[in-house]
C-alpha cells in the first residue's frame, strides 16, 4: 500500500508528543506525578504543554482506524517479534551501555537469564498489549462499518461515547482511564467516521475550527487540572488527562482532522512534494522510538536524562532532550528494523510457496 505522507508526518508528530509527555511527567516532574505539584514552584507551562502532548497515543490509534486493518495475523506476529528484538536491545543498553553515563541511576535489570527473557515480552508495553487486542477485534469492526450508513455509524459512536465517557470516565465502572482496547475501538471508529463522512456537519465544523477547538481543549484541561487539588498529589492520575476524557478525545479528533484534508499541511503541498519521501522514510521507524524509550529497562535512564535537562535548561532543555532522545532511538530503530527485515525476508525465501515449490 502506498504511504500517505500526511499521516506519515502525523506519526512523527505523535511520537514526539509521546516523548515530550513522558519527559514532562517523569523527567521534569512538573505535573505532580512523582512529587506533589506546587503551582508557585512548578508553574503552569508544564501542565499546558502536557495538555497538548497527551494526545500522542490517541493519534496513533486513529491512524490505524483511518486506513483500517486488512490483515491480522501477519502484523500481529510481526509486532510480537519486533517487541522481542527491541526488548533485547533495551536490555543490552540498560545493562552494559548506559550505566557508565548515569552513575546515580540504579541498574533496572540484572545480567541474568531471567531478566533477559523478561525483557523480551511484549507485555512490557501497555500500548502494544491493547493494540494487539485491537488487531484481533478489527475484523469485527471492519464488518460493522462495511457499507454502513451515516446514521448507523453515528448511533454506534454514540453508544461507545456513552460507554467510555459516562460508565468509564465519569463513573469509573469500566475503562476508567482509557488506557485499554475499549477506548481504542472508539478512536478507531471515530477516525473511520471522519474518512467515510467528510460532509457530515460535525466533521465540517471540527475541520473548519480545528485550531480553535484544540486551543479551547488545552485551556480547559489546564484550568481543570489547576482546579483539582486532589490531582496534585504524587501518583494520582488527574482525570482530565485520561485518554477517555471528553476534552482529550475532542482535542485528538481536532488535531487528527488537520491531516485529513489534502493541502491542509503546508509541507505536503504539491510544491513541497520533495519532502514526502523523507517524511515517509523517517516515519517507517518511529515505532522503535516508542519501544525503546518506553522499555522498562530504559525508563529510569530516560527520566534521569529528562530531569538533568530540565534542571540545567528548563523547558528548552526538555524540548532538546525530547528531540535528542527521539533521534537517538530512531537511529537505533532504523538499524534494528532494517536488520530484522533483512532476516525475515531471507527466512521467507526458504519457506515453500503455495504451489509447493521453493
Amino acid at each position: 500500500m502506498k504511504r500517505d505522507s500526511r499521516f506519515e508526518l502525523l506519526r512523527i508528530v505523535a511520537i514526539l508528543f509521546i516523548t515530550l509527555h513522558h519527559l514532562l511527567l517523569f523527567g521534569a516532574d512538573v505535573c505532580g506525578y512523582l512529587s506533589a505539584y506546587d503551582i508557585e514552584s512548578k508553574g503552569v507551562a508544564g501542565v499546558a504543554l502536557n495538555s497538548v502532548a497527551v494526545i500522542g497515543v490517541s493519534l496513533f490509534v486513529m491512524i490505524t482506524g483511518w486506513f483500517g486493518v486488512r490483515r491480522v495475523w501477519q502484523p500481529f506476529l510481526r509486532l510480537i517479534i519486533v517487541c522481542a528484538v527491541f526488548g533485547a536491545a533495551a536490555y543490552g543498553l540498560a545493562t552494559y551501555a548506559l550505566p557508565p553515563f548515569f552513575e546515580a541511576v540504579s541498574v533496572p535489570v540484572k545480567s541474568s537469564a531471567p531478566d533477559f527473557f523478561s525483557s523480551l515480552k511484549f507485555t512490557n508495553w501497555w500500548f502494544i498489549v491493547h493494540y494487539l487486542m485491537l488487531l484481533l477485534i478489527a475484523p469485527l469492526l471492519e464488518h460493522a462499518v462495511d457499507k454502513v450508513s451515516r446514521r448507523s455509524m453515528e448511533y454506534m459512536l454514540l453508544c461507545l461515547l456513552v460507554f467510555n465517557i459516562l460508565f468509564g470516565f465519569a463513573w469509573g465502572y469500566v475503562n476508567a482511564s482509557g488506557y485499554n482496547v475499549v477506548h481504542f475501538v472508539l478512536l478507531y471508529l471515530l477516525a473511520r467516521y471522519l474518512r467515510l463522512f467528510p460532509d457530515a456537519p460535525v466533521v465540517r465544523f471540527v475541520r473548519r475550527y480545528a485550531w480553535a477547538v484544540i486551543a479551547v481543549c488545552v485551556a480547559a484541561i489546564t484550568v481543570l487540572f489547576l482546579a483539582d487539588h486532589a490531582a496534585w498529589q504524587p501518583r494520582h492520575t488527574p482525570m482530565v488527562w485520561n485518554y477517555n476524557c471528553p476534552l482529550v478525545i475532542l482535542e485528538a479528533v481536532a488535531f487528527f482532522s488537520l491531516f485529513t484534508k489534502y493541502g491542509s499541511v503546508d509541507v505536503l503541498k504539491p510544491q513541497n512534494s520533495r519532502f514526502k519521501s523523507q517524511i515517509n522514510f523517517v516515519a517507517r521507524f518511529v515505532l522503535g522510538v516508542y519501544l525503546l524509550q518506553s522499555a522498562p529497562a530504559i525508563v529510569p535512564y530516560r527520566n534521569a536524562f529528562g530531569h538533568a535537562a530540565y534542571e540545567h535548561a528548563g523547558y528548552l532543555g526538555i524540548f532538546a532532550c525530547a528531540l535528542l532522545l527521539a533521534v537517538a532511538c530512531w537511529l537505533l530503530s532504523c538499524l534494528l528494523l532494517s536488520l530484522l527485515n533483512f532476516v525475515l525476508r531471507n527466512l521467507k525465501s526458504f519457506l515453500p510457496r503455495r504451489d509447493g515449490t521453493n
